[in-house]
């Protein structure tokens, strides 16, 4: 059964059925949706733009914004070049049609996101699944594949697990191997590395041998996906990419926001470090409450109670207070579901202590 639709948001509260919540949810980790200056460039974008690009970008959808914010995603990320897709899950369609003009072999992550399979298959590649973020597991597979070149593919950041890709490791085995490491950064963008650029910072990658993958519509709160790496593995996905040259591209107004999130996101590094801070709270409190495991310090703490009924109970008890945590079930996961509770850089001491608070009281003691 669909949800509640969400009937208002300010960022971090939310309105269902007349009622606010603090929001617990999502995947808007700078918390920079509702950001004054990404909505004042969304706006100018649409008085400049209009709403809609009304083409592809190979024939008259092509825009200044869109051209300008390729640009800034690629110095940002300190990459040559970056295209824009209409989506994350796009990206790596376009990324895998692009590799397989002279790879046969995908050899992708067994926990990665649905998506990076689809492209894979999509692609017309060879599909070989990896034990998650085994790199024994990786040797083996890459010597099955012989002279045939193979493209590692592995999400950067598995959000729901704590656990980051051996980005570095894979990356030189994909080398190694005259293959290449594709990687979908989406959780990773703004979230992972020194000052949060993501994949290709946390693990010092970059070059012929690697290709990234990524969204604006996590960290960045805006909408979109993109591939980033060299100026000719970029020209590659624009060349033989069917689904970079038959959609049209993100409305341009929405380039002109994505502008504004990179600018405030990476600016003067405020905003990374204030996630950052907030990740340390919360975590220092569900620890303290036994709901936090070892792991990578990201945003989205996931556990899972004995019962259904018991986080369904759980998940009822927080909303009476005021408090939107939600309880999911997706493919992959527990049988009878987990709590994904997404801190950001926007939420506020107040709020993160009643959550805690409210936890505590439903959950006493360590479990």
């Amino acid at each position: 059964m669909a949800r509640l639709p969400i009937e208002s948001s300010q960022g971090t509260t939310v309105v269902l059925d007349g009622r606010e919540f603090d929001h617990f949810g999502g995947c808007g980790y700078l918390g920079l949706a509702h950001h004054p200056r990404v909505k004042e460039a969304l706006t100018e974008g649409a008085r400049c733009y209009g709403v809609s690009a009304g083409a592809s970008r190979e024939t008259t959808g092509n825009t200044r914004a869109h051209e300008a914010l390729e640009a800034d995603l690629a110095r940002t990320l300190g990459c040559q070049a970056a295209i824009l897709l209409p989506e994350g899950y796009t990206a790596n369609f376009a990324a895998a049609q692009s590799l397989a003009e002279d790879h046969a072999v995908a050899l992708v992550d067994e926990r990665s996101h649905p998506s990076l399979f689809d492209a894979a298959r999509n692609a017309g590649l060879e599909l070989v699944n990896i034990v998650h973020r085994d790199s024994d597991a990786l040797r083996r597979a890459l010597a099955y594949c012989g002279s045939r070149r193979a493209v590692v593919m592995t999400d950067s950041v598995f959000p729901s697990r704590g656990e980051l890709a051996p980005l570095a490791e894979w990356a030189e085995l994909a080398r190694a191997h005259s293959g290449t490491l594709l990687v979908d950064d989406c959780h990773g963008t703004g979230v992972i590395g020194a000052s949060g650029r993501g994949a290709l910072e946390e693990g010092a990658i970059g070059g012929e041998q690697v290709l990234l993958t990524s969204t604006l519509s996590k960290a960045l709160g805006c909408y979109g996906g993109f591939v980033a790496g060299t100026r000719a593995q970029v020209e590659r996905v624009q060349r033989h990419s069917n689904v970079y040259v038959g959609s049209t591209p993100i409305p341009p107004a929405l380039a002109e926001a994505g502008r504004a999130a990179l600018e405030i996101a990476f600016g003067d590094g405020a905003c990374v470090a204030q996630l950052r801070a907030n990740i340390a709270l919360l975590r220092a409190g569900l620890e303290r409450l036994g709901l936090a495991r070892a792991g990578a310090e990201l945003p989205v703490f996931s556990f899972s109670l004995e019962s259904a009924e018991r986080m369904q109970a759980l998940e009822q008890s927080l909303r009476a207070g005021g408090l939107l945590a939600p309880w999911i079930r997706y493919p992959g996961g527990p049988p009878a579901g987990n709590f994904r509770i997404v801190v950001t850089a926007a939420h506020s001491l107040a709020q993160i202590e009643r959550l805690l608070d409210a936890l505590g009281r439903h959950l006493p003691g360590p479990r």
